[in-house]
Parts: structure tokens; C-alpha cells; sequence
């Protein structure tokens, strides 16, 4: 079984690269610190057949990698982990499609066996963490559906208006002609229903988190 995980903490990655591969849980795991090298590694090599995803990742805004991912690759499950666990936070990872959420305070013995049951097709699991009454909204799920629509590249454009980037801006971090930013531009309108940049920098917003209030610890290491 082939696994990437995904999380711009080198201490973590490494922490469950290693509970994966001793456990047995995976064959093959592979590491990535951004969304670019997600995709990247997505292109090269195929969807892994479990993601493990950290909810603030670089290159994503909220839980928009989250979206694209379960958009673009729908049988192949996401286990988000964060240090933010509040209820409304797992509430929304699951409704958005997440098979799972862990807290990265969980220990080894939590991890592990969440990651056994989501392989063997259990979902909506969230051990040792209390999950909101409330679901998501609809706007919010419609949000996530476009977003799964986007191809990579129009993702990458989409987090750097998220940012606040020009079309300038963005098209000399792409490599890329502003002709080209202003293509994508508009069929990032078109798949999210909005007609100008304040309204999809608006429609993302419904996609925001809180920042996680702690510091994330690799696990076992509590």
C-alpha cells in the first residue's frame, strides 16, 4: 500500500513515515511539505492510496486542498490531521469528505489503529475527539465541490488569489504569460459561479479555518 503524507513539519512527517512503515501499514511511504509537491508527486506517480493531509498545509487556503483532493480522487481516502481539533473544525473535515481526522497529539497506538480501520473502508472516524452538532453548510460543500473541479494548475492559481496576488503577481510565481492567468481566471469563475475576484475570494472564504492554538507534536512524543 502506497502512502504520501502531507504536512510542512519535518519532525511529524518523519514521525509517522516511520509508525507506517513499522507498522506495516504501508509499503511504500512518501513524504511532501506543500500542495505544489503534492500534485507534483500526483502527477508522477498517481494518487497514493492513503493521503494523510495536514489541515494548514502551504499552498492551500483552509480546507481547499482537502476539496481538490477528494474532488479529484474520490476512492481514495483522506485522513486529515491537525493540531486544531475543535469540534466544528472535525465537524467539517468529515462533512467535506475526510475519512478520518487525528489530532497530532494522538499517540501511536490511536494512529495506527484509525489508519487500519480506514483501510479496511470505515469512515468518519475521529478518536478521542469530539465533533460538532452542526453540519456544514451547503454554500460551503458547493464551494469544495468547484474547488474539486480545478486542475492543478488552477488550483495554484486559486490559493494565490486567495493570497492576494495579481495577475502579474501571479503569473511571474507560475512561470507563465498573464494571458494565461487571466484564462484560468475565467474558468475559476466559471466553476466557482462568481464573476469577479472579490466575489472568489469571498466563496473561498467559506472554506477558512482558525489558526490550530497548539503546537504540534510528533507522535508519541507527549
Amino acid at each position: 500500500m502506497r502512502c504520501v503524507i502531507a504536512d510542512d513539519h519535518p519532525l511529524f512527517r518523519s514521525a509517522l513515515a516511520t509508525l507506517l512503515s513499522d507498522s506495516g501499514l504501508a509499503s511504500r511511504v512518501e513524504t511532501v511539505a506543500d500542495v505544489a509537491a503534492l500534485q507534483a508527486q500526483i502527477d508522477a506517480e498517481g494518487a497514493p492510496e492513503l493521503l494523510l493531509l495536514d489541515l494548514h498545509m502551504p499552498g492551500a487556503s483552509g480546507f481547499s486542498a482537502l476539496g481538490w483532493y477528494t474532488g479529484a480522487y474520490a476512492g481514495n481516502p483522506v485522513v486529515m490531521i491537525s493540531a486544531n481539533t475543535h469540534p466544528d473544525t472535525v465537524r467539517r473535515a468529515i462533512d467535506l469528505g475526510a475519512a478520518a481526522f487525528l489530532s497530532k497529539s494522538a499517540s501511536t497506538d490511536t494512529i495506527g489503529e484509525c489508519l487500519r480501520r480506514v483501510l479496511a473502508g470505515e469512515r468518519g472516524l475521529h478518536p478521542d475527539l469530539a465533533i460538532g452538532s452542526e453540519g456544514t453548510g451547503l454554500k460551503t460543500l458547493d464551494v469544495a465541490e468547484a474547488i474539486g473541479t480545478l486542475t492543478p494548475q488552477q488550483f495554484r492559481v486559486v490559493a494565490m488569489l486567495a493570497e492576494g496576488l495579481l495577475n502579474k503577481q501571479i503569473a511571474w510565481e507560475l512561470g507563465v504569460k498573464e494571458a494565461t492567468v487571466k484564462a484560468h481566471m475565467t474558468e475559476i469563475f466559471r466553476k466557482l459561479g462568481v464573476q469577479s475576484r472579490t466575489q472568489a475570494v469571498l466563496a473561498l472564504g467559506n472554506l477558512n479555518v482558525p489558526e490550530p492554538d497548539a503546537i504540534a507534536q510528533p507522535p508519541g512524543s507527549a
